[in-house]
């Protein structure tokens, strides 16, 4: 514990011991709060503030009790979950992270007074709003092992729009006949698909059939009585509104902007609007709130990721993303923006890690103060695609976000149509127009991820990852402005993703780290991983770390030269730098090298 933490710790004790509580908080307790919180306790205890209240554990007792819970867990994955984990190799198929929560722990919580307002499983929280005076009592409780506050955001708006509830897109010319092909009428969308190249993927028969994808946006208002909409496939049980509590995700106070963002990948109204996955499924999440200038909790985007984790989905399509945060608390800054520290990163990070194919808009702060990448586009390009915007020509949109991420890995991903994408015009029945913004160009390159997932069932999302990025325009110098490039999607449909690490497939050994098992780690082992930095070039300097779920290295396992083309191993014992066995739960093993990184999920028990 720091000084000033110290300080605070003794100063609400003696606060608490002077009357301001009936009773003073023990120490133990104090420790268990976010040092911000303490001092929002001593010095202003009757605010109400948002807070995460962390458990210690999911109720299990004792390693045969997990053992039972982790088997249920395994029983109850819904077919399209567990067959979309086998593809992806995930090992083992499900961990603690897909335990509930103990309900005797939120009981307890609701017998202290409090209305746990969003739950998340694979942190093992709920989200409560108290007093800061009553901190201290909840942290005394057995079951709670932390308490800190609930991230509060700025949405990051698209250029051309007033807001996100009035988008009011551009009408264009009727007077052009409907672009078509040999088996497609594009209309209003013919350019848009083909600067991506994915008209000759869409005429092999690859449409995104068999695939499932989640949208994660504000409402979906006229997606029902759109005619370029109201066709898509979107599944029973396959909407949900994370803000109001409900399923109704297309009525007008839900907000438009996600309509806007599923035709550019799901429109399916020949001669008007096809998007580049026409033929997937869908399932739709409101998780933000329309048009606010008020910074609001990210809570709704991670259980809207754990939403399409249950569902099975095989992709997410994010078009929102966060900045600054709200005072009083410390804002974050660029500083964070190293893939691992904001709540929504480290919720793609796991999405990733079960085998979802995360694609997240890079943001429209290229010609702002902000001016790079947003949260969780900063995740790693293994984990998340960040796309960022271009024009009709090719170039760069003004407005769309740059790179490099704080630790200096190459932001955006790949880049497709941002300025004047073709959409609907929602609340309408049949009206067409353009919108400009990042949050168009996601859903475009991520409608071609689904098409590749659809045409190669044996290939995994990081495979599809890998296929795009080097079938991209700039694969052979990717840089901080159009990252790999432009997508072009019949090229990554005729490539073969390099092998992985130590398989026979490999010829040669590509930039990486694999797990070589066991996987979980049970105490008394050791974890295995084989590392290369690829063949071509001189050697260079490199480092082996082991890394939780907040970002925070637990140990370095390695770390000199390694020769291009040379491949080595190393083990973890579950232990970290101090020589402790860590806590059981979710841990990476991750391979940085300059400006690139690679990592692996490892499970302990």
């Amino acid at each position: 514990m720091n000084c000033s933490r110290c300080f605070l710790v003794a100063a609400a004790t003696a606060i608490f011991v002077s009357g301001v509580a009936s009773a003073a908080p023990r120490p133990d307790a104090l420790r268990k709060l976010d040092a911000r919180l303490v001092a929002r306790a001593v010095a202003a205890p009757q605010d109400v503030v948002p807070v995460w209240v962390t458990f210690a554990d999911k109720g299990e007792h004792g390693p045969a009790d997990l053992a039972a819970r982790l088997a249920a867990a395994e029983r109850a994955l819904t077919p399209r979950n567990r067959a979309r984990r086998l593809r992806n190799g995930v090992t083992p198929l499900v961990d603690a992270m897909d335990l509930p929560i103990e309900p005797r722990y939120l009981a307890g919580l609701r017998a202290e007074g409090l209305a746990p307002y969003a739950v998340s499983r694979w942190f093992n929280r709920a989200a409560v709003r108290v007093a800061a005076g009553e901190l201290p009592r909840i942290a005394a409780l057995a079951s709670v092992r932390s308490i800190a506050p609930v991230p509060l955001a700025s949405v990051v708006r698209d250029p051309s729009e007033p807001g996100l509830r009035d988008v009011a897109p551009r009408p264009l010319s009727s007077g052009a006949a409907p672009a078509r092909t040999a088996a497609y009428s594009y209309g209003n969308s013919f350019d848009e698909v083909q600067q991506v190249n994915t008209i000759a993927v869409h005429d092999s028969g690859y449409i995104g059939a068999g695939v499932l994808v989640c949208m994660l946006d504000d409402g979906f208002y006229g997606q029902d009585v759109h005619e370029a909409t109201s066709t898509i496939d979107v599944p029973p049980g396959m909407r949900r509104d994370f803000v109001d509590g409900d399923t109704l995700v297309t009525d007008a106070s839900a907000g438009a902007h996600g309509e806007t963002t599923l035709s550019c990948i799901g429109a399916n109204k020949p001669g008007w609007l096809l998007g580049t996955a026409f033929g997937a499924s869908f399932a739709l999440a409101r998780t933000e709130i329309d048009a606010t200038e008020t910074p609001v909790e990210m809570t709704n985007w991670g259980l809207g990721v754990e939403w399409a984790d249950s569902l099975g989905a095989d992709l997410i399509s994010s078009s929102l993303g966060y900045t600054t945060f709200d005072s009083p608390w410390p804002s974050y800054s660029y500083a964070d923006l190293d893939g691992h520290t904001t709540d929504v990163t480290r919720y793609a990070e796991i999405a990733a890690a079960k085998g979802i194919l995360v694609c997240n808009s890079a943001g429209n702060e290229g010609n702002k103060p902000w001016h790079f990448v947003i949260a969780p586009a900063d995740a790693n390009g293994d984990s998340v695609l960040a796309v960022g915007g271009v024009t009709a020509s090719n170039t760069l949109s003004g407005f769309s976000s740059r790179g490099p991420t704080y630790d200096g890995r190459i932001k955006p991903d790949l880049c497709a149509r941002g300025t004047s994408a073709s959409v609907v015009a929602p609340g309408t029945v049949s009206g067409y127009g353009t919108s400009s913004g990042t949050s168009f160009a996601c859903p475009l390159a991520a409608g071609v991820a689904a098409c590749l997932l659809g045409a190669r069932p044996t290939w995994r999302a990081v495979d599809v990852i890998r296929a795009m990025k080097l079938a991209a325009t700039q694969a052979s110098s990717p840089d901080t402005l159009f990252g790999w490039g432009i997508v072009d999607g019949l090229k990554a449909l005729q490539s073969t993703p390099p092998g992985l690490l130590g398989t026979p497939a490999a010829t040669t050994r590509p930039f990486g780290i694999a797990l070589l098992g066991p996987n979980p780690l049970r105490g008394g082992g050791a974890a295995r991983v084989r590392f290369a930095l690829g063949s071509g070039g001189d050697a260079a300097s490199a480092a082996v770390t082991v890394v939780d779920v907040t970002g925070r290295t637990v140990r370095t396992l390695w770390n000199g030269t390694l020769a291009r083309g040379a491949a080595l191993e190393t083990a973890w014992d579950g232990r970290d730098a101090g020589g402790h066995r860590v806590l059981p739960g979710v841990y990476w093993v991750a391979l940085r090298s300059g400006q690139r990184s690679a990592s692996v999920r490892l499970v302990t028990l």
